[in-house]
This record gives structure tokens, sequence and C-alpha cells, in this order.
């Protein structure tokens, strides 16, 4: 049974003497009394972890959680522990000494120990019971009735490998849940003090959640032992604030009772935690990144600057600080203040079995409805993600969790849930016919409107203002707190997850005939920003004829005229985006929220450039790719999987449309060893028509090499090869291109960028064949055909790179392995990246990665 270390010292039973002594049974009842009184406010606590430590069953827990009042709650745990026997009574006397409170011993007595076990008490309350979407009012789910171990693991310090890592599920969370070297506890996120914590994840993935758990088990006494207060800030709530405000102040409006702890909180920051969940739905993130610093608690400031000055450590800099966030706000935070990066992947398969078990509370029917959903490969995807699993576990159950017309996209999830709600509301409303749907339609005005506005919260007047009146049916939707004012208590509002928010927004579009603004029409809301991604999808898939029929049951939904706009609209993203090779993931997303194989045919680009790169590709968006390539509209002139963190299953999962490409780039991915298996049995295939392959910076080293090598022989239809920074040496080098030169399509390897020492390449040039000496491309030379084709992809990269990511990439480039200024090329090269990085400068609203692109810029014009 796992201890508290130390835990008998100075946290015993009321008058006990050191552990050991007295048999804990007989502590126990001796004591009883004493701990009727002392024990009440952490009941709930203590029964939660005796359940989770098998102290007592399930029978038992049940029996005690409803008897009324905590202090009989007590004697009715005192009552069953008193039948266990004295190692079970050992245990729960441990357990209940963790529940105390602080760490440390010299703060566990007098006023400043009063005021942290009420802190405490006050986190305990507040973080005990999880909110899910749920249907009927007031309905509450205990947070350890529902809550199921998150996948975390650590992300790469280099800010770009880093962002990689952050923009979705990742397709490596097999390996991860497998072999788990790289997996973390909740409570080893803190190696260090002081630390700034970055924890990251996809809409929906837990980051609220775990923040709830971590929070609520240091106020059990459960982790994070090294820090004697914890600080807990939600930026939807800060979102009230557009004034001035100092931080002592932003801490006290919902932490009044820490008024007289704050002081020495402050001086002995080295114990404190300040933890902020939902960067991403902070309406001031885009400016937090500024160059005013406050350093004082007690300085008021504007909200941005404060969080700025927590972050690089400017105030309070001896405390710890843990954000989370979506991917999609990651470019706003100063990463280079950030000690460590961590992103949640959500449930693993065992995870979603223990999830679906803890929902059903029957493991037939859990078992029965994993299988059905385990089946259905996309809604198996989704519920890796832990609030879609919530959704679809709701859905499946309310239909009878049958095989029939089982949904099909994220669209169907969510609508179905809406169609729940609204026959469960679907009695006569006061207000008469057509009040329910009334409702739904005030609901979303108010969530397009606030999404648009890059605001999660809202206050009483918002709901006024969109006519929205408090009843069951709006309560389903949304979640209240209050916010403690200088001069009254308010009431504030969110809705119960960003997704749900995202989805009414989306039928708000699709309902009204003149949405204001019109989202499709905004150059500022392309795809490219990513915060309106999931709201697009939704958008897609409520215009689709299968949804419009079902919400029509349910709602007056009249004449929806915009599906042929936007059809067209769809269609002209995704020909254009084929043709120039730009990014278009989300549009196949939107395209498979639609299930319309006829808008499919009309699909007619002149030629096919699918690129998907620089998005981790997690199942779900390798369904969606797999999906369009299904379509079979042509042969794939390119297929671009660039920092992807493709993996080798992924590569098998797309193994039959590889055969189809022309051109394949799967750089900057750290390929495994299967996934050079794949590769290479590709190039063995004798229906492959690869002309070009990319590889460069994959870390691809000698033995790779060679097993490249053993492939091509058997290759006909390679003319290109590109292994641009790879780790192999001149050993490698030589015997590969010794070997590969036999080949007889074979015309370019392209190894800039290498490993090799100075002077390794005049060696080649003297040890080569003439041969193969014109296949093997070591440096940058002054091949027109080569390097203009070269130049004219690391402009396409650049373009649609974000600003992070081209830094990355230009660096790998300069100056480690510029190419010399005295070739023809490089000066015009060298211009036309100066005048991208200017055009960069010029609109990047981020001080410090503005100062990153001009010392770029300036590197570059170097070589001009």
């Amino acid at each position: 049974m796992e201890r508290d270390p130390g835990g008998e010292k100075g946290h015993q039973v009321p008058g006990t003497g050191p552990a050991g002594r007295i048999p804990a049974l007989q502590r126990l009842r001796r004591h009883r009394v004493e701990l009727v009184d002392e024990l009440p406010e952490r009941v709930d606590w203590i029964l939660d972890r005796a359940l989770q430590m098998d102290l007592i069953t399930k029978d038992d827990y049940e029996d005690v959680k409803y008897v009324p009042g905590p202090r009989r709650r007590v004697r009715a745990l005192l009552d069953i522990i008193d039948c266990r026997g004295d190692l079970v009574a050992d245990a729960f006397s441990s357990l209940f000494s963790k529940s105390g409170g602080v760490a440390d011993t010299d703060t566990g007595s007098g006023e400043y120990g009063t005021l942290v076990k009420k802190h405490r008490q006050v986190l305990l309350r507040r973080n005990q019971s999880m909110m899910p979407y749920n249907s009927r009012v007031g309905e509450k789910v205990h947070l350890l009735d529902l809550f199921t171990d998150l996948l975390l693991v650590s992300g790469h310090h280099s800010t770009e490998l880093k962002r990689h890592q952050l923009l979705s599920l990742g397709q490596q969370r097999i390996q991860l849940q497998e072999g788990c070297q790289l997996a973390i506890l909740p409570q080893q996120l803190f190696q260090q003090s002081p630390s700034r914590v970055l924890v990251t994840g996809v809409a929906g993935i837990g980051k609220t959640a775990l923040l709830q758990k971590l929070v609520y088990d240091w106020a059990g006494g459960q982790c994070l032992h090294n820090f004697q207060v914890v600080l807990q800030l939600a930026f939807r709530d800060l979102n009230l604030i557009d004034q001035p405000v100092s931080f002592r102040n932003l801490v006290l409006r919902k932490n009044g009772h820490l008024a007289k702890l704050l002081d020495l909180v402050f001086e002995e920051a080295q114990k404190l935690l300040v933890v902020l969940d939902g960067f991403d739905e902070f309406k001031f993130c885009s400016i937090v990144d500024g160059d005013r610093y406050v350093m004082d608690p007690d300085e008021e400031a504007q909200l941005p600057d404060i969080i700025n000055s927590l972050l690089r450590g400017e105030l309070l800099p001896e405390a710890s600080v843990l954000l989370t966030t979506r991917p999609t706000a990651v470019t706003y935070i100063p990463v280079e203040t950030i000690d460590r990066f961590v992103v949640i992947t959500g449930f693993s398969e065992k995870e979603i079995r223990n999830f679906f078990l803890k929902y059903y509370r029957d493991e037939g029917l859990s078992s029965r409805v994993f299988q059905l959903v385990k089946e259905n490969h996309f809604l198996f995807t989704l519920c890796f993600i832990p609030a879609f699993c919530y959704i679809v576990c709701s859905v499946l159950k309310e239909q009878g969790a049958t095989g029939h017309n089982q949904p099909k996209t994220m669209t169907d999830i969510y609508s179905r849930y809406l169609t729940m709600l609204l026959k469960h509301h679907a009695r006569p409303q006061p207000q008469g016919p057509g009040a329910l749907t009334q409702m739904l339609h005030n609901l979303c005005r108010l969530a397009y409107s606030k999404l648009l506005q890059h605001d999660t919260l809202f206050c009483q007047h918002d709901l006024q203002a969109h006519h929205i009146q408090l009843n069951t049916f709006v309560n389903s939707f949304l979640d209240r707190t209050c916010v403690q004012e200088p001069d009254c208590v308010e009431g504030i509002f969110s809705f119960a997850h960003f997704t749900i928010q995202e989805f009414l927004a989306a039928l708000h579009y699709v309902l009204e005939p003149q949405p204001f603004p019109d989202v499709l029409d905004m150059d500022t809301c392309r795809m490219d920003l990513g915060y309106l991604d999931i709201f697009h999808r939704f958008v897609s898939g409520l215009l689709s004829e299968r949804n419009q029929s079902l919400l029509s049951k349910h709602l007056e939904l009249g004449n929806v005229t915009k599906l042929e706009d936007y059809h067209m609209w769809l269609l002209e993203g995704i020909t254009e985006s084929c043709e120039k090779g730009s990014s278009i993931l989300n549009l196949l997303h939107c395209l498979f929220e639609q299930q319309n194989h006829s808008l499919a045919e009309r699909i007619t680009p002149r030629s096919l450039h699918i690129h998907v790169g620089d998005n981790v590709l997690c199942p779900v968006d390798l369904s969606v790719l797999q999906y369009f390539l299904d379509l079979q509209i042509g042969d794939v002139v390119e297929l671009d999987v660039t920092a992807t963190n493709i993996s080798g299953e992924g590569l098998r999962t797309l193994q039959p449309y590889l055969q189809q490409c022309e051109s394949l780039w799967c750089g900057e991915n750290k390929l495994d060893s299967e996934a050079i298996s794949c590769l290479c049995e590709l190039l063995k295939s004798r229906n492959y028509r690869l002309k070009l392959l990319g590889l460069g910076w994959t870390d691809i080293g000698n033995e790779e090499l060679m097993e490249l090598c053993s492939a091509l022989k058997e290759n006909r239809t390679l003319q290109e090869l590109w292994i641009e920074g790879c780790s192999a040496d001149y050993d490698g080098i030589l015997d590969f291109a010794s070997v590969s030169s036999t080949n007889s399509t074979l015309k370019k390897v392209v190894f800039i960028g290498h490993s090799l020492e100075e002077g390794d390449t005049e060696r080649l040039k003297q040890e080569l064949s003439p041969a193969a000496l014109g296949l093997i491309v070591a440096g940058f030379c002054d091949d027109r055909q080569l390097w203009q084709g070269w130049c004219d992809w690391v402009r396409q990269r650049c373009y649609t790179c974000t600003d992070d990511k081209l830094l990355h990439f230009l660096h790998k480039i300069f100056p480690c392995h510029r190419p010399s200024s005295r070739l023809w090329w490089v000066q015009q090269w060298c211009t036309a990246l100066q005048e991208l990085l200017q055009e960069r400068i010029d609109r990047c609203r981020l001080a410090e990665t503005r100062r990153k692109l001009q010392k770029l810029q300036g590197t570059i014009s170097l070589h001009c």
C-alpha cells in the first residue's frame, strides 16, 4: 500500500505517539470523537481515496455517500473501517492524515496553517464535481466517478519541434501508450523550482479536467507536496477584466479567504504554484508578449502585462506557473520562458475502455458498446479525445447503442447530441409553440458573435442582449460561476465546452440567412488561422443533407439557402489547393463532414498536389486523407507529408495511395525503422511510379542509407532522391554512392546539409567513379535546373509556414549550410527571401518573434 513519506510524522491521529506503538484500529476507536469533529469537511475526499485504494467496496462507498450530513458520513465510514482489521485501519489513518493539508509541519499550526487548510478545503469543494455536457439542469458527476487517466508526454524544447508535437493528437500515440518511456505522471510535472510548465492539447483533450484533478489531489495532500499554496485561475474568468488590476486583487476576486495569507505567500513564492487554464480562450492572448513588466503584486497594470510578467519571472520570480492552451494559441506565448513542454495525447485504448465502464456502470453493456465503437474506425479515433468520448457515449446510450445508422462524422455526433437535448425538453413551453426553437436560435447567435470576438465568457447583460432567459434547456448548454466584484457578486456564463460553442456558432451560420459578418467571405478567417478550423468543419457537416434531415425533425429550419454556395466555396478551395499545392487538411475535413459522393465527383483539379504538411497527423486526419484519396480524382502528382510526425504505421496506412504518387515528400519527420522498411517496399514495387522522394532532415544514418540503396537496385522509376541534413558520415555516403550509381533511372541524390567533415566533399570527388560523381550532389553548385527548382520549393515552404516554422526552416540553411554567394542563383534567391521576411516583420505582432525575423533577415543579407 502506498504510504505518504513521513506521513505519520506530525500528522498522526490526535493524541497518539510515534507510529506503531498503538495498533491502528485501537487508535481509531480511541479517537473516534475527535475524528468526527475534524473530518467532516474532508470526508468526501477521504471516501473517494478509500475507494481508489480498495479500503472499501463500491457498495460501501455508495452506502456512505448517501448518508445525510458530513458528520454522519464520518461515523458510517469509521464503522466500516472498524470491521476491516488493523492493516486497513493503518492505511486509512495514513490516508486521512494526507488530507490534512500542508506538507511542511512548520505551517501546520497557527493562523497561517488554518488559512492554508481552509484554502485546501475550498479547492476540494470547487474541484470535486466534473461538469460534463449534461442534459439535465443541476446534474453533476463527481470528479473521481468519471475522470479517466490521460496520457501525458514530454514535448521538445526546440520551439518548432514542440509545435509539431502540439498541433494535434499525434500519430505516435500508439507507440507512446505501449512503450510509455516518455509518459509522465501529473505529479511529475514539476521537477525543479521555479518552473514554467506549458501543457497543450487539442480541443476536448482534457486540459481543464487534468488541472482540476491535479488541484483536487493537491488539496487532498496527494501530490505536489513542495507547494504550500496553489492559486487556480481560468482565462475565461479573466476575460471579464478590462481595467488595470493588481495581481493581489486578481487572486482575491475568487479567493477572498486568502486576504490575510497573501503577504506571506508572496514572500515565500518558492512554495507557490499559479495555475492558469485555457490561454487560447483569453481574449487578449495575441498581445501578451509585450515589453512592459510588472514586478510588484500590488502594482495595477493591464492584464496581458501581468500574465506576461508571471511567465517571464518578472513578477514573483520564485513562483512556479502551470499554463494550458490549445495549440492554435502557442504562437502567442513567449515560449523562451517555458522550462517544460507537455503534450496531452488523450486516452489510450485501455483508457477508452475504462471511460466506457465508468460511464455505463455496467461491465457487460460497456463492453458491447466499446466493441461497437471500435468497429467504427472514425468513432473510435474520436474517442481518443475525452470530450468526444463523452458525447459518443451519450449519443449511443440515447439511441440504444445499436449498430444501425451510426454517426459517421464529428458533426453527426454533435447533431444527435443536440436532438437528444431537444427531445428531453420537448414538453409544451409556456411561451407557446416554437419557443424552444427560438431559444436555441438565440443561443446560437450568442455563440457566433462571441466566437468571432475570440471570447468564451459572457455576463447577464449578454444573455439579455440576445433575449436568452435561463431555464432547464438553456442550462443544458451553459455553465454558471460567480465572481466577486467590489460592490456585488456577478454571475458569469460560458458554454459547457468550447466545442459546444463552436457547434452552436456553426448552427447559427447555417440557420441565419445573412450572418454578420459572413466568415466565409472574410479573408482574415481563412483556414490558415487555425482557431476556426472546427467551426468550419461543423458548418460543413450541418449543411449536409443527412444532418439537415435530422435537425428538421426537431427544429423549424425553414429553407436553408447556403448549401450550393457553400459547395462552390468548398470545391473552389479544394481545387485551388490541389493545383497550387497549398495546405489542404482542414478543407479535406470539411469535405469528409459532407459525406456527399456527388459533391466529391465535382472535384476536378488540373493536377493533384496534396499538401498536408506542417500538421501532426492524428488517426482522424489519416482517415480523412484516406477518404479523399479513395475518391480517385486522378494520379497524385505530389503528396507532401513534411513535418507531420508520421511514423511507419502512418505510412503503412497510406501505402496503397503512395503508389499513385510521382513525388513524395516525407522530410522533417523522425522516420523509424518501420517507416524506412515501408519506403523500401514501395521502391521495390513494380507498379510504383515514383520519380522524386524527399527525405530531408529525417536523421537517416548509414544503416538506413544502405537499406534504401538495396531497394534502389530493384527500382526503375525514381529519378531524384533528396536527403538533406542526414546524419550519415563519409563512409556511409561513399558506400551509398558506389552502389546506387548502378540504378539506371536515378539522376540526382542530394546530400546538402549533411554531417560531412571539412574536406570530405573534395575527398568524395576523388573517390567516386564518374558515374557516381555525376549522381551525388554533396554541396551547392551552379546547376541552374537543379537549384531553380530547389529555390522555388524553399519559397513555397516559406509562404505556407507560420512565423515560427519559417524561422526554424530557414535556420536549417542559414548560416550552417548556406550556399556560397559566388553562385549565380544565390543573390536572386536571398533577395526574394529578404522580401518575404520583410512582409512577415511588417505584420508580426509578437515582439520576440519580430526580433528573430529581423536577425534572420540580417543573416541572409550577408549573402546578397
